[in-house]
């Protein structure tokens, strides 16, 4: 069973028992005190606590919740990659009842649908129940204990050997030291290779009895005493992870063979992620497993634990940022920072530089999208926020390993086995190294980390920042006169300088980032000096802050004389005044209930968010970019004037945004008598000032939100010459694939603007016609080969049927296809699996590589799987390649010749039956 027909087959059969199926909540929770939704029960604490009724009829429910554990209590993170089933995201499939069914239906059906919807043997099957030690709270559960007496005895199972008793630690919840608790029945699975542990295993955190349903009774109270007294309402509270019954039925092959130990990651919810990032690293996945910390050493595992925490971190990663968690150095954001700093940081372990992570948000897409339809809205902005991320901490990483590499040299000569807190520290202040990474880091290393001393210099920096903050807080009690409307250079005083060369003065015509708009940058002039302003921001107390390059000499009380960049102030502006037209175009062309959903407005192009359901046709882009221009041809006046808000707030024929606060008082920006919005930006006198307006990208940004970017003016201007300069080099690659398409005319920089424009559209035009001709030449090129090669194929594998050799009990067949191309190789092995079950070592070699193609029939892959064996194979000769148990491909040096690499695959396919090792 997949992935997604076990997910489906659970929510099916509780349907049928009268649950009601409700969707994943968010990874944000709705509790204050959690950083993330953690547990299925999660979304249902106010119907546990009474504070809320059920709404449902009857009052059951079932869905399958993701879940993501990397801090407080439940933290799984140091686990992660060290074994096969912890995780920071995970699935949690759950049931429950709210003062409706309780025990008896609780355990019959996780006995029903575990063993006669799923096939899970009954031998196998293990179940504790709560006994409490001496001075531990409650009774023995014996209703549990008799139902499952009851359930094995029916099985003919010995109920003394498969029900097991836990105490308090393992078998009784508790929502917090008071409130609602309970015991629960653990279910537990004997992996081992017999299956009679008889149970022994339990709860020894060993891989071959896994936990995998825990079902919870809540029939009491903890009160603030110490003492429990019996819940007017008793509920059920069950969680089974998705993962772990995945890696039980896929990995045992619907419980057929119990010879290798189970893996979360074997499964297909996760090897589509570590296939893509084999073809990233370009190296091989071997699936090993720690037995002991001093085995980490090992290079291959090394390799192997960067796999698992790299593809589990991006589940984490993908789901968090599509329900709205960005990073951030604050709460949910910085642990999303730190999950996206660990991977890349094991990036480095396979010898890959970020950007790579958001590489894997497509296939994860594509595994999980159709149950979690966020993933598909979101996508772009995932791989957006992930790749910038990345590139953020690219810039600092080898630095910071750098300076890792020199503190471990340090200690190695100091004879120390401890990273000081102020080393922690420094790699954490100047190059953005979490604790934990550098905890991770020196873990490999053997050393540990003095983090009491790390936390104690970070606690004098959050006192720091606060004093900071404070002084900045009295400092901006004051506000700035803005003159930036009317005046571009203005006298001014200096009234205080903050930390980080940042100013306020008394006045100043510098327009601070502001509803989309940038701050403006320019000068300041003072003693004969010309200071640059970097940026302007706006305190919350109304304050312009200029960041300047430097302060010198300027103290409180200096007198300045201030002056905007207004070459780029024009452009913004500009800019501004074009969003506003593009507003009203679009309401003309989409209807009105389009609606801004943000923007930014800036010198060198415009972004508008829109409400609006799907892409916009070529058609309404055009008659929306032709609108827009009209406009600007009349060269229609823009004018300003100010209101109270209570005046205007309810006026239909003036738009507001959504959500915006708006003070007392309001700019209301006309243009012409046709456009009339609240905004407090920097706005063109007419119309005409815009230039010619161009719509350059037209995209979603979430479900619902359409983006488009545009240029206007000199802006636009500088676009289109940088962007024939970048036609010039798309045509000769394209003359270059194919020398007999016509050629484009040569870009002419002293055309008028209107020429400009139309050349621009006629050669991306003709550039895109002939990228889709060439696409259509190379897809009926490589469409006939792959025909002439299929047919090869299916001739050939009559006469190879008879090379098939017996190595112990396998059928191998070696075969050399010389000179084929790579794609032959998995065309005949399609051939051959239609006709025979066989282990197939297929090469061919093309200039200096040797491509193998290992297949192995799926009855035969509880003796061998590909993937192992490539790696066997290729592995000692330096080559590199993955796959999976029935499929797998890899390359190495042609030097090394295709009859060395079938002598090593037929070695390792004597080691892995226990043969003796002979030659071809």
């Amino acid at each position: 069973m997949k992935s997604s027909e076990i997910r489906k087959s659970f929510l099916e059969f509780f349907k049928e028992r009268g649950h009601t199926i409700l969707p994943s909540a968010s990874l944000v929770p709705q509790s204050p005190n959690l950083l993330f939704t953690n547990a299925g029960m999660n979304p249902f604490v106010p119907f546990f606590l009474g504070k809320q009724k059920c709404p449902y009829v009857p009052p059951r429910i079932a869905d399958s919740q993701k879940c993501l554990r990397a801090g407080g209590k439940h933290n799984d993170l140091e686990e992660v990659g060290y074994d096969g089933y912890h995780h920071t995201f995970f699935e949690m499939l759950g049931n429950w009842s709210f003062n409706d069914y309780f025990k008896e239906e609780a355990i019959y059906w996780s006995w029903e649908l575990l063993t006669e919807r799923w096939g899970f043997p009954k031998e196998r099957i293990y179940a504790t129940v709560y006994k409490p030690a001496p001075g531990e709270p409650a009774e023995f559960d014996e209703e549990s204990y008799r139902i499952w007496f009851q359930l094995f005895q029916e099985a003919r199972l010995n109920p003394l050997e498969h029900i097991h008793f836990g105490t308090k630690k393992d078998n009784f919840w508790m929502m917090g030291e008071t409130g609602p608790c309970g015991p629960c029945s653990e279910i537990h699975v004997d992996l081992t290779v017999e299956g009679n542990s008889e149970g022994k295993l339990i709860n020894k955190n060993s891989p071959l009895c896994i936990e995998i349903w825990n079902l919870v009774f809540i029939q009491f109270n903890a009160n603030e005493d110490g003492s429990l007294s019996l819940l007017p309402s008793r509920h059920v509270d069950t969680g089974m992870g998705l993962e772990r019954v995945c890696a039980i039925i896929q990995g045992t092959s619907s419980f057929q063979q119990f010879h290798t130990p189970i893996s979360d990651y074997d499964t297909d919810l996760f090897i589509p992620l570590i296939q893509k990032l084999q073809d990233i690293s370009k190296t091989t996945y071997t699936g090993t497993f720690p037995s002991s910390s001093k085995e980490i050493s090992n290079s291959q595992l090394q390799k192997d634990i960067a796999f698992r925490v790299i593809v589990d971190h991006l589940r984490a990663i993908t789901f968090a940022i599509a329900d709205g968690i960005l990073p951030s150095n604050l709460g949910r954001g910085h642990v999303l920072r730190r999950l996206l700093r660990r991977a890349t940081r094991f990036g480095q372990v396979l010898g890959v530089n970020p950007p790579f992570i958001f590489e894997m948000v497509d296939p994860l897409v594509k595994i999980m999208g159709h149950h979690y339809p966020e993933l598909i809205d979101k996508q772009n902005l995932v791989e957006e926020v992930i790749s910038a991320e990345e590139e953020l901490f690219a810039r600092t990483l080898a630095h910071g390993l750098a300076l890792f590499e020199e503190i471990k040299q340090k200690m190695i000569a100091e004879k120390r086995k401890e990273v000081l807190g102020k080393e922690a520290f420094v790699l954490y202040d100047t190059y953005g190294f979490p604790v934990d990474l550098t905890q991770l880091l020196a873990k490999e290393q053997g050393f540990s980390v003095d983090t009491k001393d790390f936390e104690k210099l970070m606690e004098e920096q959050r006192q720091r920042s606060i004093v900071a903050h404070e002084e900045d807080i009295v400092s901006l009690t004051r506000t700035s006169e803005f003159v930036g409307y009317e005046e571009l250079e203005a006298e001014a005083e200096v009234v205080v300088l903050l930390s980080a060369n940042r100013a306020i003065f008394d006045r100043t015509p510098f327009y601070a980032e502001m509803g989309g708009q940038v701050g403006d940058k320019g000068y300041v002039v003072f003693d004969q000096k010309k200071i640059e302003v970097v940026d302007t921001i706006k305190s919350a107390s109304g304050a312009h802050i200029h960041r300047l390059a430097f302060t010198d000499d300027l103290k409180p009380g200096s007198r300045v004389y201030l002056q905007v960049d207004k070459e780029r102030r024009h452009s913004i502006a500009a800019h501004h005044t074009a969003t506003h037209l593009l507003h009203w175009a679009l309401r003309k062309v989409l209807g009105p209930e389009t609606v801004q959903r943000g923007s930014y407005v800036g010198p060198d192009r415009l972004r508008f968010d829109f409400t609006h359901s799907g892409p916009l046709t070529p058609e309404e882009l055009e008659k929306i970019e032709k609108l827009v221009n009209e406009k600007i041809e009349l060269n229609d006046p823009v004018t300003t004037e100010e209101e109270n808000y209570e005046v205007v707030k309810n006026n239909p024929e003036i738009l507001q945004l959504f959500g915006e606060k708006y003070g007392q008082r309001v700019r209301v920006v006309s243009v012409g008598n046709y456009s009339k919005e609240l905004c407090g930006g920097t706005h063109a006198q007419s119309t005409g000032e815009i230039g010619y307006f161009k719509i350059l990208n037209e995209c979603g940004v979430s479900a619902g939100v359409r983006r488009i970017e545009a240029a206007c003016g000199k802006a636009l201007l500088n676009f289109l010459q940088a962007q024939a300069i970048e036609q010039d080099k798309r045509w000769q690659i394209l003359h270059s694939k194919d020398p007999t398409l016509r050629k484009l005319p040569k870009f002419v920089e002293s055309l008028d603007f209107d020429t400009l424009i139309e050349i621009f559209n006629r050669r991306n035009e003709e550039l895109n016609l002939i990228e889709k001709e060439i696409k259509e030449r190379q897809k009926a090129k490589a469409k006939k080969q792959e025909e002439e090669l299929r047919r090869e194929a299916r001739q050939q594998v009559t006469e190879v049927l008879s090379r098939v050799e017996k190595i112990g009990s396998l059928p191998v067949l070696f075969l050399d296809c010389g000179s084929k191309p790579q794609s032959y190789l998995s065309l005949l092995w399609n051939e051959l699996s239609k006709r025979v079950e066989v282990v197939a070592i297929l090469a061919c070699s093309q200039e200096e590589k040797i491509h193998l193609f290992i297949g192995v029939g799926l009855s035969l892959t509880e003796k061998i799987q590909a993937h192992l064996l490539l790696s066997k194979t290729i592995g000692p000769l330096e080559g590199k390649g993955g796959g999976s148990k029935t499929l797998a491909q890899g390359g190495l040096k042609n030097t090394i010749g295709i009859r060395v690499v079938f002598e090593k695959a037929q070695k390792a396919i004597r080691e892995c039956l226990g043969e003796p090792i002979g030659s071809i």
